[in-house]
C-alpha cells in the first residue's frame, strides 16, 4: 500500500511538471531549430518500420501523432501522457485537422491495458525520453510487452546517464555539482528552478530493464558533440561547424561510443521473433 500510495504521487508530481511546462512549450518547440531537427532524425527511424496500429508513450503536445495520423491516414494511432493538459493540447491540435485516425488518454504507462484495453500495438515509440519518467523501468517493460502484439517493434529513446560533453561544459562555468548529477543519478531535468521525478539511464540499464521481453535489433546516439535541444543557442556560434558536428555523431553512433550523448535510441522487437 505504501508502495502503491508512493508510485500515485510520484506521477502526480510528474503530471504537475509537465502540466506547467505545457503553458508555452508549442512555441519553444517552434522556435528550436535542435529539437526540430532531432525529431526528424527519430520519425525518419521510425518510419522505416512497417505497421499499422502505433501507441505513443508521453505524446507532450501531439506533435508526432499529429504528424504520422496526417501522413498515414489509413493507419490508427493512439497516444498517452502523464500530463491532462498535454492530452488536452493533442486533442486540439489534431482535432483542427480531423485526424479521425488519431487516440489519446492521459495516464502512465502502467494504465495502457485499461485505457485500451482491446489493442494490440505492432509499432510502440518514446521521443526525448518519456520512459525517464517512469515509476519503476522494468516494470514499465513488462507492461509494454502485454500491449504488443507478435511482430511488434519498439523505437524507444533515453536520455542517457553518460552524457560526457556535457561535463567540461558546466565545468567551465563552475557548476561542479551540476557536472556529475547525471552519473551520480541526481538528475532531476533540466531546469534550475523546478525539479521532476527522473532517472537517466545508462545502456546496461535498457538491457537489463528490456532484455527479458525484447532483442535491441538497432541503436543510435543523438547529440554526443551536436548540441542538444536546449543548447540551440550554441548553432549560432557554431556556424557551419554545427553540420559537421551532426556528421561526427552519425560516424561515432557506428562505434562503441554511440551512447556518450544526450539521447539514445534503440529499435526493439519483441524476444524470439524475426
Amino acid at each position: 500500500m505504501i508502495n502503491d500510495q508512493h508510485r500515485k504521487q510520484y506521477y502526480q508530481d510528474v503530471a504537475s511538471y509537465y502540466d506547467e511546462d505545457a503553458r508555452d512549450f508549442e512555441q519553444r518547440y517552434e522556435e528550436n531549430p535542435v529539437l526540430q531537427r532531432i525529431r526528424n532524425a527519430f520519425r525518419e527511424i521510425t518510419e522505416q518500420i512497417p505497421f499499422e496500429s502505433a501507441l505513443e508513450i508521453g505524446c507532450g503536445p501531439g506533435f508526432d501523432v499529429e504528424y504520422f495520423a496526417s501522413k498515414y491516414p489509413e493507419r490508427q494511432f493512439y497516444a498517452i501522457d502523464l500530463s491532462p493538459r498535454m492530452v488536452e493540447l493533442a486533442r486540439k491540435r489534431c482535432a483542427e485537422r480531423s485526424l479521425g485516425n488519431a487516440h489519446f488518454a492521459a495516464g502512465s504507462v502502467e494504465d495502457i491495458r485499461d485505457l485500451f484495453p482491446d489493442r494490440k500495438f505492432d509499432l510502440i515509440f518514446v521521443y526525448f525520453g518519456g520512459l525517464n519518467t517512469v515509476y519503476d523501468l522494468r516494470d514499465a517493460a513488462r507492461r509494454i510487452r502485454l500491449s504488443c502484439a507478435p511482430n511488434t517493434r519498439l523505437v524507444l529513446t533515453f536520455v542517457n546517464r553518460f552524457y560526457l560533453t556535457e561535463i567540461p561544459l558546466w565545468l567551465a562555468k563552475g557548476r561542479f555539482g551540476k557536472a556529475f548529477q547525471r552519473i551520480t543519478n541526481r538528475w532531476r531535468g533540466y531546469s534550475d528552478l523546478r525539479e521532476i521525478p527522473s532517472r537517466p539511464y545508462s545502456a546496461g540499464d535498457i538491457r537489463r530493464a528490456f532484455g527479458a521481453d525484447f532483442d535491441i535489433v538497432g541503436k543510435r546516439g543523438f547529440s554526443l558533440f551536436y548540441p542538444a535541444w536546449y543548447r540551440s543557442h550554441l548553432l549560432l556560434k557554431l556556424g557551419g561547424k554545427a553540420e559537421t558536428l551532426w556528421n561526427l555523431d552519425r560516424f561515432l553512433s557506428r562505434t562503441p561510443f554511440w551512447n556518450i550523448g544526450e539521447y539514445s535510441l534503440y529499435e526493439m522487437r519483441v524476444k524470439g521473433r524475426a
